[in-house]
């Protein structure tokens, strides 16, 4: 029983820890969504995912465009 509680407080902790990091990400530059709904556009892509590394860090991870691409055919 104690080996139980033990684990549920090491998921809360690992949990707390990973959303205090998510919460200290810096924000994304304000232009961020123009420049790549420009992009998307001039490369004719569905979608994009985007991720901005400092110091071996993700500072910021976003996706963009359609999540299901269907294709009918004829």
């Amino acid at each position: 029983m104690v080996k139980l509680h033990r684990s549920v407080l090491v998921i809360i902790t690992v949990l707390l820890a990973s959303a205090a990091s998510l919460c200290a990400q810096a924000a994304a530059p304000p232009d961020l969504d123009s420049y790549v709904a420009n992009s998307m556009k001039t490369f004719d892509v569905p979608g994009m995912a985007v991720a901005i590394v400092k110091d071996g860090k993700i500072v910021v991870a976003k996706g963009y465009g359609v999540r299901k691409l269907v294709i009918l055919l004829r």
